[in-house]
C-alpha cells in the first residue's frame, strides 16, 4: 500500500484552524455507543450519527452527546448510510467510527489535521476476537480519517470503501499513524448475540451476485465462510478473489493468501498449504503471521527442525504494527513462543519448552491461558505443588488475574492438588467476585473432593444470565451422574435451550439408570462426542468408576471415527493408572488406523514396565518410524537397547538422531557416553 509511518510531532503546520466532523452510522447500540462517543468527545468539533432503525436508547444517547442524528430507513447498503452522514458534515476533516469502536488516544488525531499535503490517515485497528478483549486480536490499517470533498464517498455494500476515491495512486497522499482504534464487534458474545454473521453473509452474497468478478467482494465472502468454519466453500472463494487480483501490492492481497493458507491448514491440506506458504513468503517475505503458519504445517508434518526455523523467524520479524499487513497480534512474539514449547515437549526437551512457555506467559500483553496451564502440568510433573504454585501464581499478570489462578486451580484439581486448588480458587473470587467462571471450578473443586452439596450451592450462586451457563449446567449434569439424582440432570436441562447438549446430557442419564439409549438424534455427532469423552474424563479422574462405565460405551455408539476414540480412551485410561485397558485401546487404534507415534510410545512404555523386551523395541522403533524427526525417539529407543546392553546399536540411533539435530547437548552426551562404553567392551 506504500503507507509510511510519520511523526505525530512535526505537522506541516496550517494557519487556518481545521474542523473536524465524526460520522457514524448505528442501529440498537445502546451498551456501546457511551464508550465511542466518550472516546472523541472533545476532539471533534461535531458529531453527524446516521440511525437506521434503533429501538432502544441509542438516539437518546446520541442526542446526550450532542449528536445531531439523522433517521434514514435501512436498505442494507453500508456505503449509501455512510454517505449520508458525510454528506451532512460541515467539517474540514470527516473521522469514521462504528459504535462497537473507540480511539485509544483521540488527542492525538488533532496536530495531524494542519497537514497540508495529506488528503486521508490510515489508522491502526485492532480488532478483539474471542471471548473478551485483550489477548487475541487482529491488528490491521484502517482508512478512516480524510477530508472532507464532495468527491470523496463510500462505494460497497458490505465492507465499504473510500481510499481509492481518495488516494487513486496508494501512499501519495496518504499516510499511516500509529493512533489505535479499539474494536470490540467480533467479540464472540457480540457477533453470536446480534447476528452479524447471518447479516453480513446475505449482503457479502448480494454483492458477489452484482460483481461476481471484483476480487475483494469474493475475498470477503471467503471471509464470512472462514468464520462459520466453512473452509471449503471459504477456498472456493478465496481462489475466485485470487484469480480476480489486479495485483499483488493490493492491501488485501497478503492476507488473502494467509487464509487461503489458514484454511487448508484446517482442512488438513497440509502439503498444499505449504505450497501456498512458500509461494507467499517469496510475495511477503517479511509476513509475520505466514511464518508462523508455515511452522504450524511443518509441526502438523512432523519436521520439526523447519518448523522451529518458522516460529523462530516469526519471532525474529516480531509482530506487525497494522501499516503494511493485516496481521494477527502475538504472531510474533506468545503465539510463536507457545508454539515452540509445544513442539520442544513433543520432542522431548522439556528444560527448553519450559522456557518458552514462560516467554510466552509473560511477553503477552495480557493474560494468555494455553501456555500458563501447559507449563503448570510440566511443572507438576517434576516439581511438588508448593514449589510449583510459589513459581507460576508469580509470573501471571495483573490484567485478568483472577482468570489466571482459575486456570491454575483447575489444573491443580486435575493433578489431584485439590486444597491448593481451592485456595487460589478462594483468592480468584476476592479479587473478582463477579466472575461467575471461577465458581465453576469451584464446584468442579467441590465435586472431585466429594462435597456435592457444597458443589451444588456454589452453582446456585451463578445466575442463568451468566454467560458461562451452560457450564455451569454441565457440572450439575455431572454431579447428577455422579449420584445418580435425576433432579439434578433435570434442572440442568429445565430451559436450557441447547440441543447439541441436551442431547449428551439425556444420553448419558439414560445410560447411567440402564435405559434403552437410542442413536438418532440431529446433533453433529462429533459434537455430542466431544461432551460425552468430556464427562466421562471428569468421571474417571474423580474415581466415578460406575458411571464412567456406564457412559463410555456411548462414545462407540456415537462415534464416526472409531481408531481415533479408540487411541483417546487409551491416552485418558492410562493416565488414570488403567494400564490394561488403556493398552488394549491403543492397541486396537494401531491395528485399525494409523495413530499419532505417541501411541507406540506408550505401548512400549507397558512392555518395558512388564519385561517384554522385543514387543518394547517393535514399538519403539514404530514410532521412531512414524515420527523420525522427533528427538525423544532417538533417546527412547537407544535408552532402550542400552538398558540391554546393545551398545553399538544404540550409539547408532543416536547418531542418527544427531544428523538431524547436531547441537543437542542430550544426544551428544549420551552418543559420547556409550562410544566408550561400546569401546571397553
Amino acid at each position: 500500500m506504500g503507507l509510511k509511518i510519520i511523526s505525530l510531532s512535526e505537522p506541516e503546520v496550517s494557519e487556518e484552524p481545521q474542523r473536524l466532523s465524526l460520522c457514524m452510522m448505528v442501529r440498537d447500540e445502546e451498551e456501546s455507543l457511551p464508550r465511542c462517543l466518550s472516546s472523541v468527545k472533545d476532539v471533534v468539533d461535531e458529531m453527524i450519527i446516521v440511525d437506521t432503525g434503533s429501538t432502544d436508547r441509542t438516539v437518546e444517547i446520541a442526542k446526550e452527546f450532542g449528536a445531531t442524528v439523522i433517521h434514514e430507513e435501512w436498505t442494507g447498503d453500508f456505503a449509501r448510510h455512510r454517505n449520508t452522514g458525510i454528506d451532512a458534515a460541515t467539517g474540514d476533516w470527516v473521522l469514521i467510527l462504528d459504535a462497537d469502536e473507540e480511539i485509544a488516544d483521540a488527542t492525538a488525531l488533532r496536530p495531524l489535521l494542519n497537514e497540508e499535503a495529506i488528503e486521508g490517515y490510515v489508522l491502526r485497528e485492532v480488532n478483539f476476537i474471542g471471548s473478551e478483549p485483550g489477548i487475541d486480536a487482529v491488528v490491521n490499517a484502517a482508512f478512516r480519517m480524510f477530508r472532507n470533498r464532495p468527491e470523496y464517498r463510500y462505494e460497497g455494500a458490505l465492507h465499504e470503501q473510500i481510499q481509492a476515491k481518495v488516494d487513486p495512486e496508494g501512499g501519495k497522499c496518504t499516510r499511516f499513524v500509529g493512533v489505535e482504534i479499539l474494536h470490540y464487534g467480533y467479540l464472540d458474545h457480540t457477533t453470536e448475540a446480534r447476528g452479524k454473521k447471518d447479516r453480513n453473509m446475505r449482503i457479502v452474497l448480494e454483492e458477489v451476485k452484482r460483481k461476481p468478478n471484483d476480487a475483494f467482494t469474493l475475498f470477503n465472502a471467503g471471509v464470512e465462510y472462514q468464520r462459520i468454519n466453512d473452509h471449503h466453500t471459504a477456498l472456493d472463494y478465496f481462489g475466485r478473489a485470487f484469480r480476480n487480483l489486479e495485483s499483488m501490492r493490493q492491501y488485501f492481497a497478503s492476507l488473502l493468501l494467509r487464509n487461503i493458507v489458514a484454511s487448508l491448514k484446517e482442512t488438513e491440506r497440509y502439503d498444499e498449504a505449504l505450497e501456498v506458504c512458500v509461494d507467499g513468503l517469496e510475495a511477503y517475505p517479511d509476513f509475520t503471521d505466514l511464518h508462523y503458519l508455515r511452522g504450524q504445517l511443518h509441526f502438523a508434518r512432523r519436521e520439526y527442525r523447519e518448523s522451529i526455523e518458522s516460529f523462530q523467524r516469526a519471532i525474529d520479524l516480531g509482530d506487525h504494527a497494522g501499516d503494511r499487513y493485516m496481521s494477527q497480534a502475538g504472531m510474533g512474539s506468545f503465539y510463536s513462543h507457545f508454539a515452540l514449547g509445544t513442539l520442544h515437549e513433543a520432542i522431548g526437551d522439556q528444560a527448553e519448552a519450559v522456557r518458552c512457555y514462560k516467554r510466552s506467559v509473560t511477553t503477552a500483553r495480557s493474560l494468555y491461558g494455553p501456555p500458563l496451564v501447559r507449563l503448570t502440568q510440566l511443572l507438576l510433573s517434576t516439581d511438588s505443588v508448593e514449589d510449583v504454585e510459589r513459581f507460576i501464581v508469580g509470573i501471571v499478570p495483573e490484567a485478568r488475574r483472577a482468570e489466571g489462578l482459575r486456570l491454575i486451580a483447575d489444573v491443580f484439581v486435575s493433578e489431584g492438588a485439590h486444597e491448593a486448588a481451592r485456595r487460589l480458587l478462594d483468592e480468584a473470587l476476592q479479587m473478582a467476585p463477579e466472575t461467575h467462571s471461577i465458581r465453576v471450578t469451584l464446584a468442579h473443586c467441590h465435586l472431585a473432593m466429594g462435597e456435592v452439596d457444597r458443589a451444588i450451592e456454589t452453582l446456585d450462586a451463578i445466575p442463568a444470565s451468566s454467560e458461562v451457563h451452560s457450564l455451569a449446567r454441565a457440572k450439575r449434569v455431572l454431579a447428577g451422574l455422579m449420584t445418580a439424582r435425576d433432579d439434578l440432570i433435570e434442572q440442568a436441562l429445565d430451559g436450557f435451550d441447547a440441543p447439541t447438549y441436551r442431547d449428551a446430557w439425556l444420553l448419558m442419564n439414560d445410560a447411567r439408570h440402564g435405559r434403552a439409549t437410542s442413536s438418532e438424534f440431529d446433533s453433529p455427532p462429533e459434537a455430542v462426542e466431544a461432551i460425552i469423552l468430556d464427562m466421562a474424563s471428569a468421571l474417571l479422574e474423580m474415581s466415578q468408576l460406575d458411571a464412567f462405565n456406564a457412559v463410555a460405551p456411548l462414545l462407540y455408539q456415537v462415534t464416526t471415527d472409531r481408531p481415533v476414540l479408540d487411541e483417546r480412551l487409551g491416552h485418558l485410561l492410562l493416565r488414570n493408572g488403567f494400564v490394561d485397558l488403556g493398552a488394549d485401546r491403543l492397541l486396537a487404534a494401531i491395528q485399525s488406523g494409523e495413530p499419532a507415534p505417541s501411541a507406540y510410545a506408550l505401548l512400549a512404555r507397558v512392555c518395558q514396565d512388564r519385561d517384554l523386551v522385543e514387543d518394547a523395541e517393535v514399538f519403539l522403533r514404530a514410532a521412531l518410524e512414524h515420527d523420525s524427526q522427533n528427538m525423544s525417539r532417538y533417546l527412547e529407543l537407544a535408552s532402550h537397547l542400552s538398558g540391554q546392553g546393545r551398545y553399538v546399536e544404540a550409539n547408532e540411533v543416536l547418531s542418527a538422531g544427531l544428523e538431524l539435530w547436531p547441537r543437542s547437548t542430550v544426544l551428544r552426551e549420551l552418543h559420547s557416553s556409550l562410544g566408550v562404553i561400546a569401546q571397553s567392551r
